[in-house]
């Protein structure tokens, strides 16, 4: 499923110096604004990214476990708010973060999305197989209700945490709003994406849909490196009969190939794309088995080996999005 973004918040980037984040590979056109705290070793780190064509920030609030965005969005009458927030992982750290953002939130008047991986849940039912701590639910639900947010419904996968080595599995991920945003967005979703080959879910707060058109056809630099290319290449080359003066002659041929690749790829494509699916859907299967029962140790193995073979697949998706972006 395609998503328009208009705003998007990354947790744990891990990365000390904010000059070597590439925003540009994660944003699809150029018409962004962004905002980064340092991660402190390999730990930590947020990044914020805005459409510039939609917003306009005007202020912007760090620390090392938030990262606050204030400014006009269009279309939307009050300033729009949005925390980034990575929780800490000592409890007595985590309730002052809770102060430090009630505090914030206090003085800064507007329409507040308060989001990210905090880090902690808030009820024992939002954790499986690993341990519930009664006072850090205490603490966050204190700040919830104080703070007059509201924790949606979410839909998707029930636990947005899945530990790789163990099976431990957590909601830790969400969306907080405020009143105000509810007011201006009654029909908003929250859904909890598959995680695939990372240890969290993409969750996503969508207030409205967008369809894509059928994207034009354009050669990648990723063919070359995919099963069958180089073949196709040969083959066609070799199978080309034409006539003419030099010039015209290599310019049939040219077109021969290029239609020779385009058939290729309509035969290629499909398959890659029914691969990939399948692949995560298996792993979507078996984080669902997880959540209700551990899982045997063939039934991990084939998780590893499918992240391992989505990981290569979606490496040449990857190379063809930063060739989009930088033709755009």
């Amino acid at each position: 499923m395609r998503y328009h973004t208009t705003f998007l918040g990354v947790q744990e980037t891990q990365l000390s110096d904010e000059n070597d984040i590439d925003v540009t590979g994660c944003w699809y056109n150029g018409d962004f604004g962004f905002a980064a705290t340092p991660s402190t070793g390999r730990s930590g780190g947020l990044l914020s990214i805005w459409d510039s064509k939609l917003s306009q920030v005007e202020e912007v609030i760090k620390a090392r476990h938030f990262l606050i965005t204030i400014g006009k969005w269009s279309g939307v009458q009050s300033q729009m708010i949005f925390a980034n927030v990575y929780g800490p992982q000592e409890p007595q750290n985590k309730k002052k973060l809770w102060e430090d953002l009630g505090r914030i939130k206090s003085t800064k008047a507007g329409t507040w999305i308060i989001f990210g991986d905090f880090n902690t849940v808030r009820k024992e039912c939002e954790r499986y197989n690993s341990h519930f701590n009664p006072s850090e639910a205490f603490w966050f639900n204190r700040f919830i209700g104080k703070e007059c947010l509201h924790d949606l419904r979410m839909g998707g996968h029930r636990f947005t945490y899945f530990c790789q080595s163990d099976g431990k599995m957590s909601k830790l991920d969400r969306f907080l709003v405020c009143n105000n945003f509810l007011r201006q967005f009654p029909s908003v979703s929250i859904t909890a994406a598959p995680r695939e080959i990372s240890d969290h879910c993409p969750v996503i707060l969508q207030t409205s849909k967008a369809d894509f058109g059928k994207p034009p056809f354009r050669f990648f630099n990723s063919w070359m490196k995919r099963d069958g290319f180089e073949q196709i290449i040969k083959e066609s080359w070799e199978k080309f009969r034409g006539y003419g003066k030099p010039d015209a002659y290599l310019a049939a041929k040219l077109r021969f190939l290029k239609n020779e690749i385009k058939k290729w790829r309509a035969r290629d494509h499909p398959k890659e794309l029914d691969e990939l699916l399948k692949l995560k859907h298996r792993l979507h299967d078996l984080d669902t088995t997880a959540e209700s029962k551990s899982l045997t140790d063939l039934e991990i193995e084939k998780r590893r080996l499918g992240i391992q073979r989505i990981t290569e697949l979606e490496k040449l998706v990857v190379l063809d999005l930063k060739q989009k972006a930088r033709l755009r």
